[in-house]
């Protein structure tokens, strides 16, 4: 899911949706929405739902953008959870060289 590198926040409608468990929304969408707490990364949800398809969960949370209960922006290197885009390996090997005192 990594491919698709998002954030998702509950919209205020969302919101009102999960609080209410909104019967008019699938178990599987109510069941998503909350999950989504803050700002919550796409890799984050596809761990949590391992029983579900890349694919189903996507198109779960595109329906519920759609719907307005849900708002993406693209990941970006802040939200990098193994924090690899935090460093370079040429920093890493000039940390390794550094005498310690």
């Amino acid at each position: 899911m990594s491919t698709t590198d998002r954030i998702y926040r509950r919209t205020e409608a969302g919101e009102k949706a999960w609080e209410l468990r909104d019967p008019g929304l699938p178990a599987e969408q109510r069941r998503i929405l909350g999950l989504i707490n803050g700002e919550t990364h796409s890799d984050l949800l596809q761990k949590r739902l391992r029983h579900y398809s890349a694919a189903r969960i996507l198109g779960s949370l595109a329906q519920l953008e759609r719907q307005g209960l849900l708002h993406s922006v693209p990941g970006a290197v802040e939200h990098n959870l193994d924090f690899t885009g935090n460093f370079t390996a040429a920093e890493l090997r000039g940390a390794e060289k550094k005498p310690s005192r």
